[in-house]
């Protein structure tokens, strides 16, 4: 029974490490590259909003509750941003969902 028990479990710990590594990816993509590329805001958005404000970016456009905005990343978790991610990916992203509703 060891034996099934191990392989199993090795696999969800190579499964959970692949889950992380894209995470560290898709929460670093933003303070990468180039400087004025869109970044999207997740959270409230109501308080999304008032962080590009606050950061001085400008918003560019909520799509399904993302906020895409031109601002500085660092600046928009210093004002208060829950979560910021690449612009793109999360514009790709949300119009799957509004796709798919």
């Amino acid at each position: 029974m060891t034996h099934l028990i191990a392989p199993a479990f090795r696999r969800l710990a190579q499964a959970a490490l692949a889950l992380a590594g894209w995470a560290a990816i898709m929460l670093a993509m933003p303070f990468v590259g180039p400087e004025g590329r869109d970044v999207a805001v997740l959270g409230d958005m109501h308080a999304a909003v008032r962080a590009v404000v606050n950061s001085g970016g400008q918003v560019i456009g909520i799509r399904n509750g993302v906020v895409i905005a031109r601002a500085d990343p660092a600046a928009l978790y210093r004002a208060g941003a829950r979560l910021v991610l690449e612009g793109r990916l999360a514009a790709g992203c949300s119009a799957a969902i509004s796709a798919g509703e």
